[in-house]
């Protein structure tokens, strides 16, 4: 098709203007899920376990079990077996890590945030930092409906498993 004098010419958009401004937080975020994913910490059976919770994600098949040992409200250990996606695997990963040692009532509030980020009623920015660590690139799931489910099926096992205490 040839221009005419009367067709505009197409401005060049820089690809800066195309990306998103936290394109570099993204990549990040996607780097800490799958370093978690690749390398998970607490995976595998643990001994002394108080509870054990299993949950399924029938849309997907994504299978998960949380095991808590619990020391009066003291988190003393946990584990999780999955056969399971790569968000739902790295999530058991980052949960676990982050309430081991904590009490039962530090535990909810981190499942809370978590939460809290996945339903964008918390921005990123303004979630404690230290209290979440790794956690906060779940931030980037928020974006993916679907992805959520993933996120959630950590979240409601844990939370089980903290309430059979």
């Amino acid at each position: 098709m040839a221009l005419s004098a009367d067709t505009p010419v197409p401005v060049p958009v820089p690809l800066s203007a195309t990306q998103p401004p936290d394109i570099g937080v993204a990549s990040l975020y996607q780097e800490i899920i799958l370093s978690h994913y690749r390398a998970p910490k607490h995976k595998g059976e643990i001994r002394g376990a108080n509870a054990t919770i299993e949950h399924r994600n029938p849309l997907c098949g994504d299978v998960l079990s949380v095991q808590i040992a619990f020391d009066d409200n003291r988190i003393a250990d946990a584990g999780f077996s999955a056969r399971a996606c790569s968000i739902t695997q790295a999530t058991a990963s980052m949960v676990l890590s982050r309430i081991i040692g904590g009490t039962v009532d530090d535990a909810q509030i981190v499942l809370q945030q978590v939460e809290s980020l996945l339903d964008a009623t918390t921005p990123p920015t303004e979630v404690d930092a230290a209290l979440l660590g790794d956690l906060r690139a779940l931030a980037s799931v928020a974006r993916f409906p679907a992805r959520k489910a993933c996120v959630r099926l950590v979240t409601v096992a844990v939370r089980e498993a903290l309430d059979a205490a």
